[in-house]
């Protein structure tokens, strides 16, 4: 690993990212709108816009922070008009009430220790905190054995789980309880009321080539230096390629739901 800091390596392939990272199911966002009613949205840690297109294509008036410079560039030309703020939640003091909190596949980015308090403070009352995570993974169980065995051999760990470890049957169909599915955000139901969880499925297919490229824009790999990454990428990729060239996944888009009280 290099002592470059993880938060902060995804700008280095900004338009790679932009390009090769998959987007949110629109019945999410159709939804969250929905639930939040109308107001203002504000977006933690918006990267390239991945997320923030899907609202402002519902005419949402976005917030986005975004404290990597390289990331917003990205962001201002591919959702034009929106409003873009170069900071670090923790560093933008709120200018107003938010109806809405969202923040995708990005909120474990932010200081555990304050983040809720920000959240809670940023959102007028009534408001809508809603963080959600893509999670992704391989039903084809003889293809998972195959890529976690190339994890293993590369020295990846991550909270006790390498990159390719999960298997379809790890994540149920339907959301657990929020305390279950949130354990690290056991301190938002001291703030917040009407804590929940919802989920949503899609499919997702890449071509080796593609997930070569997916990989590189992981932080996990990164992080890595130039000599290692293209070793554990190579070898990732060979196994696909002789599993068809083609790996599908599938994807379950996870939403922590609570709102403020009123």
């Amino acid at each position: 690993m290099t002592s470059r800091v993880r938060g902060q390596v995804f700008g280095e392939q900004a338009e790679k990212y932009h390009r090769v990272r998959p987007g949110y199911p629109e019945q999410l966002v159709t939804d969250l709108l929905a639930m939040a009613g109308p107001g203002p949205v504000l977006e933690v840690g918006a990267g390239t816009g991945k997320a923030t297109a899907a609202f402002a294509a519902h005419g949402a008036d976005l917030t986005c922070l975004e404290p990597d410079p390289r990331m917003a560039a990205v962001l201002r030309r591919t959702v034009p008009g929106i409003r873009v703020v170069e900071s670090t939640f923790e560093q933008w003091p709120p200018d107003r009430g938010y109806r809405l909190l969202i923040s995708a596949q990005a909120w474990h980015w932010v200081d555990a220790e304050r983040r809720t308090r920000l959240a809670f403070d940023a959102l007028a009352p009534g408001g809508l905190f809603a963080p959600f995570w893509n999670v992704f993974l391989i039903p084809d169980e003889r293809l998972h054995a195959e890529l976690a065995a190339v994890d293993a051999r590369h020295g990846f760990t991550e909270g006790g789980q390498t990159p390719h470890s999960l298997l379809l049957s790890a994540v149920p169909a339907t959301p657990v309880m929020f305390a279950d599915e949130w354990p690290t955000m056991a301190d938002v139901p001291e703030h917040f009321t009407e804590t929940t969880t919802r989920r949503y499925r899609s499919a997702l297919t890449f071509t080796s080539t593609g997930y070569r490229e997916y990989l590189e824009s992981i932080s996990l790999y990164r992080m890595l230096d130039d000599t290692a990454r293209t070793a554990a990428i190579d070898d990732t990729v060979a196994v696909i390629d002789a599993h068809g060239g083609v790996i599908e996944l599938t994807v379950f888009t996870d939403v922590a739901l609570a709102r403020r009280p009123r």
